[in-house]
């Protein structure tokens, strides 16, 4: 095999620079061959002579060959042909999430043939990702796996000698009350409009956040039955589900929409209740916020309290279990489609454990108290013994 870059001669200055191109040349059946491999990898052109011999012998033995298209393909043009038919029968949120997640290993990995991802490529993805702020093992993990997908093999077939990262199996925890009066008042106070009422819906309804940024004001009912029905959701037991509103939410939520009307007249009901805005105009309330995330940063930070925004949910789905609330009523609540994931949802805090022991204290029999009796001493004394 014969791979090398050609040299010419610069126009200008007349000086012989050599190209940035691979080309490669071979003799085959008594002609030669030579074709640039429009790329600029040594790799590749190593691929593209391969493919051409195999086209060549395969059209010699009357065989039928690939289309130039597929001859080299690159990790980017892999993903874009698996992302495309996942869309064809899977829902919104999954095909968003192969999209995004695959938007990573396009970045890094895209311009790689398929046959450069081998083990040290992988490993080298999972080195620069895991450098990279808030991505974990999980995550990385999930895109590897889309990766092997696209390819259509499995990871152990693919790469294996490369294992899967340890993954973050802490579900979350549940907010004390507290940390989360702390996380309403800095926010109620910070310059971001959309923030606090955004944080008292998530902590007041236990929806969770993408639920929460694309609710319009159609769903949410002030006077008749007081409640927000949810639209679309990331279960289909979550779709339609319809939550109370307590009054502190309501008033929040008033407060809020008082505002809006201030800033944009009177409210449509397929207006977004968290519309896309600036740092103080509301820039289109037919489309909703694209990210809280800054806001919400500063708000914990200023807070001083250590948790993620998805701890909301697990927070109020506690505050239920704290309160009582039935199981059934509780999935019903929180769109849940079993009873495990709901158990993996609610904590039971600190104070609602030493609640429950007193309670039962309370209802056990007086103490008994431990009485004495007269024991005789092996000199013939008499002492006092304890009984029990």
């Amino acid at each position: 095999m014969s791979v090398y870059r050609p040299t010419y001669k610069d126009q200008k200055t007349g000086k012989k620079k050599q190209s940035a191109v691979w080309w490669f040349h071979f003799t085959f059946g008594g002609r030669r061959i030579q074709e640039s491999s429009k790329s600029t990898r040594k790799t590749i052109a190593v691929e593209a002579e391969k493919r051409k011999r195999l086209d060549l012998e395969r059209n010699y033995a009357g065989m039928p060959t690939e289309k130039p298209g597929r001859r080299i393909r690159t990790v980017a043009a892999a993903l874009k042909e698996y992302a495309d038919s996942y869309a064809v029968n899977h829902r919104k949120s999954s095909i968003t999430m192969i999209k995004n997640r695959g938007a990573h290993l396009t970045r890094i990995l895209g311009p790689l043939s398929l046959s450069e991802v081998d083990d040290q490529q992988i490993i080298a993805y999972m080195q620069k990702r895991l450098a990279e702020p808030d991505t974990g093992g999980r995550t990385i993990n999930l895109e590897i796996q889309i990766l092997a997908n696209a390819l259509g093999r499995t990871w152990k077939y693919l790469w294996p000698r490369v294992k899967k990262l340890e993954e973050n199996h802490d579900v979350g925890k549940a907010l004390e009350p507290s940390e989360e009066q702390a996380l309403m008042e800095v926010a109620a106070r910070n310059q971001s409009k959309l923030i606090h009422p955004f944080l008292y819906t998530l902590a007041w309804t236990g929806m969770r956040s993408d639920e929460a940024r694309t609710l319009r004001w159609g769903q949410v009912d002030f006077s008749g039955a007081e409640e927000i029905v949810i639209g679309g959701s990331k279960t289909e037991a979550g779709k339609g589900r319809q939550i109370p509103l307590n009054s502190n939410l309501k008033a929040v939520l008033n407060q809020h929409a008082a505002w809006y009307v201030s800033k944009v007249g009177p409210i449509r009901p397929d207006w977004y209740v968290f519309p896309l805005m600036n740092r103080l105009a509301i820039r289109n309330p037919s489309k909703p916020v694209t990210s809280l995330k800054t806001a919400w940063e500063s708000v914990r930070t200023a807070a001083g309290v250590d948790c993620r925004l998805h701890d909301l949910r697990h927070t109020f789905c506690t505050k239920l279990a704290e309160a009582g609330v039935p199981e059934s009523t509780m999935l019903d609540i929180m769109g849940h489609v079993s009873a495990a994931m709901l158990r993996r949802y609610s904590h039971i805090r600190v104070q609602a454990r030493r609640d429950a022991m007193d309670a039962i204290e309370m209802r056990q029999f007086p103490i008994v108290v431990a009485k004495e009796s007269a024991k005789v001493s092996e000199s013939g004394s008499t002492k006092k013994a304890v009984t029990h």
